[in-house]
């Protein structure tokens, strides 16, 4: 072997084996999709005039039962089609407009109203009332104990805080209130009953404050 060939077997030998560089894997370019943004439609910013003699708001008074109709359908257009295909007058009253039902007996009725239809609810109520409830005409005391009965909630007063802190929560159960509803009955009776809350309390505070 020539000097000059071993010397290129050893160049060869000493030099970098070179790896071929990996081929560029080419990503599919992502194409995003458009993002509508539809703004609300605000159907109208004129604000019906309140009843200037109505000293609280209240769903009650036809301005501002206008009014906050016409806010859901410029916050929700979806809701403001919806509302102008019904044709029935739409009609709130709140407790204190009524005076015959105080806040109390408001938030009781809540509390046995919630998560359940209207029919059962006021099956449950009527039983509620039946039992701790005050017949207004004492004439239809023969009826408490006839379950065909045609007696009313109409016909019964609601018992006052006083009397639903005293209640037992079993027996409360069996006229059909579960265990955490005739505790958050007794809960608000408590409430009430210590002076905490109160009518005038609960009239004087803002819609803010209540919640």
């Amino acid at each position: 072997m020539t000097s000059r060939r071993s010397a290129r077997l050893l160049a060869k030998a000493a030099s970098p084996i070179l790896t071929p560089k990996a081929s560029k894997v080419l990503k599919k370019p992502v194409t995003k999709k458009p993002v509508v943004r539809v703004a609300a439609v605000v159907l109208s910013t004129k604000v019906p005039a309140v009843d200037a003699g109505v000293t609280h708001a209240t769903l009650a008074d036809p301005g501002m039962m206008e009014a906050a109709i016409l806010y859901l359908k410029s916050a929700d257009p979806k809701l403001g089609q919806i509302i102008d295909q019904t044709t029935d007058e739409c009609s709130m009253s709140l407790p204190r407009d009524d005076d015959n039902e105080t806040s109390f007996v408001s938030l009781c009725k809540s509390v046995i109203f919630q998560q359940l239809a209207g029919n059962a609810a006021r099956a449950i109520l009527l039983r509620f009332l039946k039992r701790y409830g005050t017949l207004t005409d004492t004439s239809k005391a023969p009826l408490l104990n006839d379950d065909s009965s045609e007696l009313q909630l109409t016909d019964f007063e609601f018992p006052t805080a006083q009397q639903v802190v005293a209640m037992d929560v079993e027996e409360m159960k069996a006229v059909g209130l579960g265990q955490r509803k005739a505790e958050y009955l007794q809960a608000v009776a408590e409430q009430f009953n210590s002076g905490a809350l109160s009518e005038k309390m609960l009239l004087g505070m803002s819609d803010e404050n209540v919640s």
